[in-house]
């Protein structure tokens, strides 16, 4: 499945560019300006002085991510609350990532155009509608593609044995950046990670040259540091997990009902692959593809996947070559476990499937594309009439079936799920007006409707109206 392209020009951005323009084209079908859901919270918390030092200099200000509180001024001031801003931010942070994902396929010559195009096609998949429309996770959207910027700048020092300044420097300078600043919780695996690779490099170093490598000593500092202010931070916050059943021991709660967890878990694999709503539409048809055990089993098939890209990176040692991928592959299962321990609290197996987590699932789905890519590029470069690779090790044809039908399955239910969002699309945004309007009409909306279309606590949405009224913000912006 190789096609020849080159490696130099645009070309490898212009896709990045038609990612970017298709998400603003379904924020334009799907969403509307109208603050809602988890916008009603921050109202309350910080409008109309969103300039108060007081509500910036807090104990737990890591954890409310500070780069938020420059956009929430920016949008207040300047554009009356629109949530579109915030949303356009999404979009652009989105762009981000993927223009590091295309510096890195450009570089790498183990992807070609065509593994690039499959990268792109899920990562700007349309399974994480949810982080899209509701522009509150902006910031979400621009800390995964800040971890995507590091992993990537990370794998071209290794491969070129650290020599570049900037390189050096940006390994330094990107995790306080974003441990303290952009990342908020999510950077729990990206601080896991990146503390287990530095290890990782600090050992094979020190068996090398028996002495500790400064340099490494550094990137891990870089981590740590920042993480330890950032746990500090989390400890002086306060946390309510609405709709939590139990705030028991996860290892008692495991004991007890074990099976809760394997399904949590396999669903929320399943989901990387296929929208929660994709399936509640199979279940509303009945039988054997609208029942439980077909999302697990979808979902066993997907934890396959990531198994066999391990188990391939080993094989071929495609790490020594390009660690990329394998790191992309770490963060996503990380990213599951994270989800389980903070999330098992509901006692709800779906609760994992839900689509503002598939942006984090995705990047394990994409580090497993890659690792496809790089095994069918081993044997198309093979030697011997294509009975061994440049590895000297052999692809074997059940190899190669077994990627076809992974990519298949992660393109047909990437694709799927596409194309049912772009179909919800319109439904979504005469929600958004029916929200919009009941906002308008606060004083006189039942509570019911006030919690149906804008946030579950119908006094906090009348206050939150209040304020932006008062203010001639969002929806009262004249």
């Amino acid at each position: 499945m190789e096609m020849k392209s080159t490696k130099k020009g645009a070309v490898w951005f212009i896709p990045v560019l038609i990612g970017v323009l298709f998400s603003f084209y379904y924020l334009y079908l799907a969403s509307d300006n109208v603050a809602f859901s988890d916008y009603i919270r921050l109202i309350n918390s910080y409008l109309p002085d969103v300039g108060n030092p007081a509500k910036f200099f807090v104990p737990d200000i890591f954890t409310r991510v500070p780069v938020t509180y420059l956009g929430r001024i920016i949008n207040v001031k300047l554009l009356g609350y629109n949530t579109f801003f915030d949303m356009a931010l999404g979009v652009l942070s989105l762009g981000l990532g993927a223009a590091a994902l295309a510096a890195y396929s450009r570089k790498e010559k183990s992807i070609s155009y065509f593994w690039f195009l499959v990268v792109l096609f899920v990562y700007f998949s349309l399974n994480k509608w949810e982080m899209l429309t509701n522009g509150t996770g902006w910031v979400c959207f621009l800390a995964v593609s800040g971890f995507i910027c590091h992993y990537v700048i990370l794998d071209h020092a290794i491969r070129t044995g650290h020599e570049l300044k900037a390189d050096r420097i940006a390994l330094m300078v990107l995790p306080p950046i974003l441990t303290l600043l952009v990342a908020g919780p999510y950077c729990g695996s990206y601080s896991a990670l990146m503390t287990l690779v530095y290890l990782v490099m600090l050992a094979s170093d020190y068996r090398k040259k028996g002495r500790m490598n400064r340099l490494y000593l550094g990137y891990l500092a870089a981590v740590l540091i920042p993480l330890a202010l950032y746990l500090w931070s989390n400890s002086h916050a306060v946390y309510v997990h609405r709709g939590a059943v139990t705030e028991g021991n996860i290892v008692t709660q495991f004991i007890a009902e074990p099976v809760f967890f394997i399904t949590f878990i396999l669903k929320a694999f399943a989901s990387a692959v296929v929208g929660q709503n994709q399936f509640i539409k199979l279940a509303e048809g009945g039988g054997f593809f609208g029942s439980n055990t077909f999302i697990c089993v979808v979902g066993a098939a997907v934890i396959f996947l990531y198994l066999y890209a391990l188990y391939l990176n080993w094989k071929y040692k495609l790490y020594e070559k390009t660690a990329f991928p394998l790191i992309m592959i770490l963060n996503g299962g990380l990213n599951h476990l994270l989800i389980l321990s903070a999330r098992w609290i509901f006692l709800k197996d779906t609760y994992g499937m839900s689509s503002r987590y598939a942006l984090q699932y995705q990047m394990g789905i994409i580090g497993i594309i890659l690792t496809f890519a790089a095994v069918m590029h081993l044997k198309h470069c093979a030697r011997d009439g294509g009975e061994k690779t440049e590895s000297g090790k052999h692809v074997s044809a059940a190899s190669s079936v077994i990627i076809v039908l992974g990519v298949c399955l992660i393109l047909f239910g990437n694709g799927w799920t596409v194309k049912e969002e772009m179909a919800s699309a319109p439904y979504r945004k005469d929600f958004l007006r029916v929200s919009r309007e009941l906002g308008l009409n606060y004083r006189t909306v039942n509570d019911e409707d006030l919690v149906t279309y804008l946030q579950h606590d119908a006094d906090q949405v009348r206050n939150a109206m209040r304020i932006l009224e008062e203010n001639n913000l969002n929806i009262f912006r004249k």
